[in-house]
């Protein structure tokens, strides 16, 4: 509208005004965009010590402000809520409840071995008092021990890195092995194999830490 006319008159050019000759103001706000997609849910801890339950989880979803659609009678979105985000406790940190390994029946373990195994899960990650098992030589079969010396938790959820030792001077060879948590076998089993008649297995060599085997979930 025209300075100092009372607005009785409008200029038909006068921007951010609407509806000659009443002249209104044109509001126009900042746009929000649509919310995008809910992410993935991430992880906000570990497990780990004996005592620890659980962790959380988050995700988040988004949306953006476009002030360049605002005028000078209309109001910005910046204000406005630009992230949600929700949260979520998982109580899947358990203790092992098992060890065990498979001797294929080829080969036997020996008088000799102790074998100790060590469990991984990221940073987490415990070892076997040795020895876990002692002269495991009764021929093909599983077994089983208790993972004393292992008091952490696991993410029963996800799978587990394992390793294993021995201080036989005799060759050690295992077919399997594995850790139960919370009634989940997690069980790795070899590729390859020596003699394609036989089962596979894997050569645990004396006071090595034989490598790290990623189980199934």
């Amino acid at each position: 509208c025209m300075v100092g006319v009372g607005c009785t008159r409008c200029d038909r050019r006068k921007t951010d005004y609407k509806n000659f000759p009443t002249c209104e103001p044109d509001v126009k706000d900042g746009t929000l965009s649509a919310w995008s997609s809910w992410s993935s849910w991430r992880d906000e801890g570990t497990c780990g010590p004996s005592y620890k339950k659980g962790y959380n989880q988050k995700r988040t979803r988004t949306r953006s402000c476009d002030d360049s659609t605002k005028n000078v009678h209309g109001r910005s979105c910046r204000g406005d809520l630009l992230k949600e985000e929700k949260t979520r406790f998982l109580e899947v940190c358990k203790v092992v409840e098992w060890v065990y390994i498979q001797l294929p029946d080829y080969y036997y373990a020996g008088t000799t071995a102790d074998l100790w195994m060590g469990i991984r899960q990221g940073s987490n990650q415990c070892k076997t008092t040795r020895p876990t098992w002692d002269a495991p030589d009764d021929g093909e079969g599983k077994y089983y021990r208790k993972p004393y010396g292992c008091t952490n938790t696991f993410d029963s959820t996800k799978s587990v890195d394992l390793y294993l030792y021995s201080d036989s001077s005799d060759a050690v060879y295992v077919s399997q092995m594995g850790a139960k948590i919370n009634g989940r076998y997690k069980t790795w089993y070899s590729s390859g194999s020596y003699d394609l008649t036989k089962p596979s297995f894997e050569k645990i060599a004396m006071n090595k830490n034989n490598g790290r085997w990623t189980t199934t979930n």
